[in-house]
C-alpha cells in the first residue's frame, strides 16, 4: 500500500499507464515518472517491483526514483536559462530530504545545495558538493555550526541579530572575509497552510524588513563580512504564481537600500515553495510556469529600478524530491463500523510521515500488489 488515506473510488491503474504522466513537469504528477503497473498487476517504480522490494527490505519503506529527481533538476535549470538573461543558480533545499545520494545526484545535475543544519552541511560536503555552491540557512545556528561553515567556505544566510553579531566575532579571526547573505521577511502572504507560511510579517525567519538599514550599516562597517546578496522565502506547497512574481519587486527595493549603505551585492535569492500534486484535486503550476513568474518579477523590478540583472538563485526542495518518492506500508488490522467507515491499520505513523497530523495533509493511495 502507498501512503494514506485510502480512497475507495481510486483505481491505481488510471495513474500507472503511459497516459498517467500528465506533464513533463514532475511536480504535476502524483506518481514518479517511471511508475507503472507491471504484468503481475503490481506497482513498479524505476523498473523495480515494489512488492519485491518490500519482501527484501521490509516496510515502511521509502522508495525514490532517480529519473524523476534528475528530470526536476533539469526542468528548473532549463526554465531559468530560458526566462532570465542574467546568471542563475538553482539550489536543492536539502531539508526536504538530506542524504548522500540525493546531494550527489543534484550536484551532478549542476545544482547547488541549501542546508539548514550542521548535519546537512556535513552530508553535502561528504557528497562532494562544492562549498561555493552550498548556502547555510536556519534561524538558530549554533556558534559551532557557524565556525564549521566559516572553515568550509560556504555562504551563510544570516537570519537574525544574534547570528550576525556572533558571526562578526568569529569572522574577525578568519583569514578571508566570510561570505554571507541576508534573509529578511518580505511581508508577502500566500495561500498555504499557516504552519508552512514563512513570508508574512509574523514569521520566526529573517530580519524585519523595516529594520534592515541598521543591518546593512553593521555589515558595511566590518570588512571581514562580505555580503553577496539578499534572500527571502514566502512558504511551501504554494500553487499561486503572483506572490512569487511580487517577491522580485520587494527584493529589488531592499537591494537598493543595501547599495545605498555601501554594500556591493551581486545576487538575489527567491527561495522555493512551488507545490506538488498529492491528490487529484491538487493543481500546481509547472516548474516552467513558476520559473517564468519568478524571472519576470525580478527582471521587471530591475528594469524599473534601472539596475543590471543580478545573479538569480532559487531553492526548491519539495518539488524536486517529493514527486520522486513513495512510501510503502503493509496493511494490518481492519475494523468496520457499520454505516460509518472502515479503518485499515498500517505499519506506519507520525514517525515516518508527520504531515497529516501536523497540518492535515492528504495523499493519494493505491494497493501496490493489486493495482487494477
Amino acid at each position: 500500500m502507498i501512503s494514506t488515506p485510502v480512497d475507495k473510488q481510486l483505481s491505481g491503474r488510471q495513474y500507472l499507464t503511459p497516459e498517467s504522466v500528465l506533464s513533463d513537469s514532475p511536480n504535476q504528477n502524483i506518481f514518479p515518472l517511471t511508475a507503472r503497473s507491471n504484468d503481475r498487476d503490481r506497482l513498479e517504480i524505476g523498473g523495480c517491483d515494489v512488492v519485491t522490494l518490500v519482501d527484501r527490505f521490509g516496510s515502511p519503506l521509502y522508495i525514490l526514483d532517480e529519473a524523476t529527481i534528475r528530470a526536476a533538476c533539469r526542468a528548473y535549470r532549463q526554465a531559468f536559462d530560458r526566462y532570465y538573461d542574467g546568471e542563475t543558480q538553482v539550489m536543492y533545499a536539502s531539508k526536504a530530504w538530506s542524504t548522500l545520494a540525493i546531494c550527489a545526484i543534484v550536484a551532478s545535475e549542476g545544482l547547488g545545495v541549501d542546508v539548514a543544519s550542521g548535519g546537512e552541511l556535513y552530508t553535502a560536503l561528504q557528497a562532494n558538493v562544492a562549498p561555493e555552491t552550498i548556502y547555510f540557512h536556519g534561524n538558530n545556528k549554533s556558534a559551532g555550526e557557524l565556525q564549521f561553515a566559516i572553515e568550509t567556505g560556504v555562504t551563510i544566510a544570516v537570519d537574525n541579530w544574534l547570528e550576525l553579531e556572533t558571526l562578526a566575532e568569529l569572522a574577525a579571526g578568519s583569514a578571508n572575509p566570510v561570505r554571507i547573505a541576508i534573509r529578511f521577511t518580505p511581508g508577502i502572504e500566500c495561500h498555504t497552510h499557516e504552519y508552512i507560511r514563512t513570508g508574512h510579517i509574523d514569521s520566526k525567519f529573517g530580519f524585519d524588513s523595516d529594520r534592515l538599514d541598521a543591518v546593512f550599516e553593521f555589515i558595511a562597517a566590518r570588512s571581514h563580512l562580505h555580503c553577496v546578496g539578499l534572500h527571502a522565502h514566502i512558504g511551501s506547497q504554494i500553487f499561486e504564481r503572483d506572490p512569487h512574481r511580487d517577491l522580485g519587486k520587494v527584493l529589488v527595493e531592499k537591494w537598493q537600500r543595501a547599495t545605498a549603505k555601501g554594500l556591493k551585492l551581486r545576487e538575489l535569492n527567491v527561495g522555493g515553495g512551488l507545490g506538488i500534486r498529492y491528490t487529484e484535486a491538487d493543481d500546481p503550476p509547472s516548474i516552467d510556469e513558476w520559473a517564468k513568474a519568478v524571472c519576470e518579477g525580478v527582471t521587471t523590478a530591475c528594469e524599473s529600478a534601472g539596475i543590471a540583472l543580478p545573479r538569480l538563485l532559487c531553492e526548491p526542495g519539495r518539488s524536486i524530491v517529493g514527486p520522486a518518492g513513495i512510501t510503502v506500508y503493509t496493511l494490518g488490522a481492519e475494523k468496520t463500523i457499520p454505516g460509518i467507515r472502515t479503518y485499515l491499520s498500517i505499519d506506519g505513523g507520525m514517525s515516518d510521515n508527520p504531515r497529516p497530523a501536523l497540518y492535515q495533509s492528504q495523499y493519494c493511495a493505491i494497493v501496490a500488489n493489486c493495482t487494477s
